[in-house]
């Protein structure tokens, strides 16, 4: 059979969303064409109000749309992009309930994938840092807050109690200084009705290194403002620092100061997504370098829209990745390619700026609108709300998100957690020069395999062996039921993989030669 030509879209964020949206309006022009859209969540998350998840303030599917409602007319592809291949026109996405791969072609191909929280190059922060882009981290956000303000109330350990509740987000843009104000809130109501946590016990840091917040989005007396009230609030703010590296119980500004904690969170460094990087098409700084219709540079089908897009306006300015601009631009973008479809001439994407909004927990926020309508304190607080209450899409989540509003001025904060998924069996971790791993007398609870760098085994005050890449440690105690026979240090920056107890359990129960291994290597060493 003979197949309509195909718009794909990748990505259902704001742009991907708004493009499928406005292209089903316009199907009526080209009859013979349809659209589809692939992206790894069946959703749209409202991204505004995602740090209010983590706070409680709204429930967390409140701000979820499901595609399907939204996207009627679209042919709906729920999985992962494995390849993309721009020669044969084609799109390789991951198998589902089988084992192979299945190939989507396309006529027109929309690039809206949006950008990712990019830890590489900074060791330590990918395995030991909360990123801040998506539902799941909002979710993973909120049940650790959950978790480490529970085991304050109960330990009996000053030092690790103190470590408990410190809390360090790196980041000072809209992303960082909303997720800081909504973690702040939530620590410090917390610890408002606890009868073991003092609320002057709970240490909240953010590290930005600018002078002053969000920097990029609104006036310096806007940013200055916001930094005056999250410290009234009892934040704690490092300007001109940058956190550079995190361990289990450390972020490491690169000053080379240690910050003890146990909760890391990072919005920085944002990047496109790995995706684009691969493909041999013009790029500007890690975005696709697009002409003002969004047609990507030197292409006749490709087309580009949202944060991974470099989108020129008059002059030497580029479009901001921002939702206002990503909604509008889907819609002129879905008018272009109908245009270039019919042979028709396309236009070019203008839009200014209406103004900027920031939250600031505590019924405080700043708005900048149209460039000299500045308000801050309640007033903008409303204004904030109001504005993403009306944007909401969908008159259902709109009602939704006014009675969660109206509980959470109405009721005590809710400390629930929702666990969705099984921890994972093995976790990477990374140490830095002189971090302690585990002390002589701990009770054994993981095998550690070192895949980079290298650690002492001690004995004492003395250091007894050293243990390189490829070497394990920590087997003595999980055979016998005992506690750490020695202390094991990292000598030099340290990655290690971390197999649970249970799972070591399994592993020797069921693998005789395994398990020799490991009791071979128990009698070497002692």
């Amino acid at each position: 059979m003979t197949r309509k030509k195909r718009i794909v879209i990748l990505g259902g964020g704001f742009g991907g969303i708004y493009t499928a949206i406005h292209l089903q309006k316009l199907m009526k022009k080209i009859p013979d064409w349809e659209v589809f859209l692939i992206n790894r969540e069946n959703y749209f998350v409202y991204q505004p109000m995602l740090a209010e998840v983590v706070g409680g303030t709204v429930g967390i599917l409140d701000t979820v749309s499901p595609l399907n409602r939204l996207l009627k007319k679209t042919h709906l592809i729920i999985r992962e992009i494995e390849e993309i291949n721009l020669e044969k026109k084609q799109i390789l996405i991951s198998p589902k309930f089988t084992h192979s791969p299945e190939v989507v072609e396309y006529d027109h191909l929309v690039f809206a994938l949006g950008n990712v929280t990019d830890f590489r190059g900074a060791p330590g922060l990918y395995e030991h840092a909360f990123p801040f882009k998506n539902l799941a981290d909002a979710l993973r956000i909120r049940n650790h807050l959950i978790d480490v303000l529970e085991t304050a109330e109960v330990t009996e350990d000053a030092q690790m109690k103190k470590q408990l509740l410190t809390f360090v987000v790196g980041g000072g843009g809209f992303s960082g200084t909303e997720i800081v104000a909504e973690l702040n809130d939530f620590v410090r109501k917390f610890a408002d009705k606890s009868a073991h946590i003092h609320p002057k016990e709970v240490r909240v840091v953010l590290i930005h290194n600018k002078d002053r917040l969000m920097d990029r989005e609104l006036s310096p007396s806007l940013g200055t403002y916001a930094g005056e009230i999250l410290e009234n609030r009892g934040v704690e703010i490092r300007f001109g620092q940058k956190l550079k590296t995190a361990t289990p119980d450390d972020a490491i500004l690169e000053t080379g100061e240690k910050i003890s904690s146990k909760t890391i969170i990072s919005t920085v460094p944002s990047s496109p997504n790995p995706i684009i990087e691969s493909l041999h098409l013009p790029l500007d700084k890690g975005k696709l370098k697009t002409d003002g219709t969004m047609l990507v540079s030197g292409t006749q089908c490709i087309w580009a829209v949202g944060d991974c897009a470099s989108i020129p306006l008059d002059g030497d300015s580029f479009c901001p990745p921002t939702a206002q601009f990503a909604i509008r631009e889907a819609k002129m973008l879905a008018s272009n390619i109908v245009a270039s479809i019919l042979g028709k001439r396309r236009k070019p994407f203008f839009f200014k700026s209406l103004g900027m909004m920031g939250a600031l927990g505590h019924r405080r926020a700043v708005a900048e609108l149209f460039g000299f309508i500045k308000l801050s304190g309640f007033l903008a607080w409303m204004l904030w709300r109001a504005v993403y209450w009306i944007k909401l899409p969908g008159i259902d989540r709109k009602f939704k998100v006014a009675f969660s509003w109206l509980l959470d001025t109405l009721f005590p904060l809710e400390t629930i957690q929702l666990k969705m998924a099984p921890s994972q069996g093995i976790n990477k971790l990374h140490f830095e020069a002189g971090d302690l791993i585990f002390k002589e007398g701990d009770v054994g609870d993981y095998l550690y395999i070192i895949t980079q760098g290298s650690v002492d085994v001690i004995k004492g005050d003395k250091v007894v062996a050293k243990l390189k890449k490829g070497e394990f440690f920590g087997e003595i105690a999980l055979l016998n039921q005992r506690k750490r026979t020695a202390t094991i240090r990292a000598s030099e920056p340290t990655d290690v993989l971390a197999l649970k107890k249970s799972d070591f359990g399994a592993l020797v129960a069921n693998f005789k030669e395994l398990r020799d291994t490991f009791e071979k290597a128990e009698k070497e060493r002692q």
